[in-house]
Parts: C-alpha cells; structure tokens; sequence
C-alpha cells in the first residue's frame, strides 16, 4: 500500500514536473521556431511549431552588411563584464566586513542595504538620470555600469555575506596563530573556501545586467553605444515589424547566458542556495 502510494506520488510529480517546463520552455520553442521561418510562413493559420521549409536566412541578415549587431554584443560584454568585475571586488570586501567585523551601527547598515532592494527600478531611474546628466556621463557606459552598481552591489553583498557567515571562525584564529596576518589568512584561508559564493554572485551579476533594458534605453543615445537588448529594437519600425530577424536576434542574445549556466550551473543554482540559507 505505501508503496504505491509513493508510487503515485512521483507519477504526479513527474507530470507537474513536465507540464512546468513545457509551459518554461514554450516560449523559447516559438522563439526559435519563428527565427527558422520565411516571412509567408511565420503567421500561417494554424500555427506550426516546426518550420516546414526551414532556413538560417534570418540569422544572416542580423548580422548583415550594415548591421550594429556585433556591435552591440561587444558593448554589452563591455558593460556587463565590467560591472560584473566591480560587484565581486567590492561585495567580496563589504561582504567580509559585514560577516567578521564589529563596528557600530554594523546590522543597521546592512540593514539598510538590503532595503534598498524594495526600491523598483522605474523609482530611482529618473534620479539617477539627473545625476548622470549634470556630470556628463549621459551616452557613455560608466554611466550604465553606475546605474547597474546601485540595484547589483547590494544584492552580492547579501549573497557573499552568507558564505563568509558560514566559515568558521576557527580557520582563522589558527592562520593567525600559525603566523598568518589577518590579510594572509583571509587570501589564504577564507577567500578559497567562498569560491562557489563568487562564482555565484558573479553569474548572477553578469545575468541581470546582460538582459537590462531600462537603463540602456534611457541613459544611451547613440546607435554605436547600444546594448544588446536595445539594439534588438532595430528590427522594430513604425510601420512595420522584422519578426523573423527579432528573433533570431533574441535568440543569439540568450545563447551567451545558456552558455555560461552550463558551466556554472552546478556553484550557481548550489551558491544561491547556500548563501540565501546561510544568510
């Protein structure tokens, strides 16, 4: 009887679990479906899923004679693996002063930084346009990585304080006993040990500012500083839409972020886990 019970358990779980990724996944099926198509068959009635003459012409004209497109992928690698550098470098130290040192008012100011997250977006954008506009960053790309260090900086600080909480406090005090200064065991000894929380942070970091468009719409002006998801916008006229390039071009934008999860799958997915738990 318990077993079947446990039997008919995992059967349910197994549908739930089929039926919620195909409802993920069916998005990006239509996504690359219609990337394959010629325009007289991208709305045919019924719909097909699969292509019946499929073709790669669309990809070649995102990348075609006059096309930005390469130009945006290297401006948004630019953007994104900047700020991405400067949230790991600044949240591997904050995170760490947080975790091991006192201080007055420590908790108050982490406190404080973490309710900074409940702030939408669409709420310190036009702040932050007024400031990027009186300095003169307005069409450049520090002032995107600016923006993109004030929602990112406070959420790998929360994420990396959680691997340095879990450390024990032992590892240390031995370094130290050994002959170790307090850098020394903390290059040597703790920073090792929260790889997997770097590892995290940084994918993370790299993922939300890879796919931001608020900020690039509003703070770059000029074609040739575009970001990817800005520049897909080419593709979308006033009388008319290029449906077969825009997604092929949403396509290849995805294909970069796909290509990192594979390999830091593992520490991201365990990373987050770990640090949210522990902090």
């Amino acid at each position: 009887m318990m077993r079947a019970i446990e039997t008919r358990k995992k059967v349910v779980t197994g549908i739930f679990v089929v039926l919620l990724v195909a409802f993920v996944l069916f998005p990006f099926a239509v996504m690359i479906s219609m990337s394959l198509k010629e325009p007289d068959e991208q709305f045919t009635v019924p719909p097909r899923l699969i292509p019946q003459r499929p073709t790669v012409v669309n990809y070649f004209h995102v990348f075609g004679r006059g096309s930005m497109f390469a130009r945006y992928f290297l401006n948004s690698f630019l953007v994104a693996g900047s700020t991405t550098l400067v949230v790991v470098a600044v949240a591997i130290f904050s995170s760490y002063g947080f975790a091991r040192l006192y201080f007055p008012g420590r908790m108050g100011f982490f406190t404080l930084l973490l309710l900074s997250q409940l702030f939408p977006l669409a709420a310190i954008i036009v702040p932050l346009y007024r400031i990027m506009s009186r300095v003169g960053l307005i069409d450049s790309f520090l002032s995107l990585i600016i923006a993109y260090l004030a929602f990112s900086v406070p959420v790998g600080v929360w994420l990396l304080r959680g691997f340095f909480t879990g450390i024990p406090r032992d590892l240390e005090e031995a370094a130290l006993i050994d002959g170790c200064t307090r850098w020394q065991a903390f290059w040597k000894v703790v920073l090792p040990l929260v790889r997997p929380g770097i590892g995290a942070t940084a994918s993370y970091v790299f993922f939300i500012t890879w796919q931001e468009f608020m900020f690039a719409l509003t703070f770059i002006t000029s074609a040739e500083k575009r970001t990817l998801p800005r520049g897909i916008f080419d593709f979308v006229g006033q009388y008319e839409t290029i449906w077969g390039n825009l997604m092929a071009a949403s396509v290849l934008i995805c294909v970069p972020v796909f290509v990192i999860f594979l390999f830091v799958q593992r520490h991201l997915v365990g990373g987050l886990t770990e640090g949210a738990v522990k902090g």
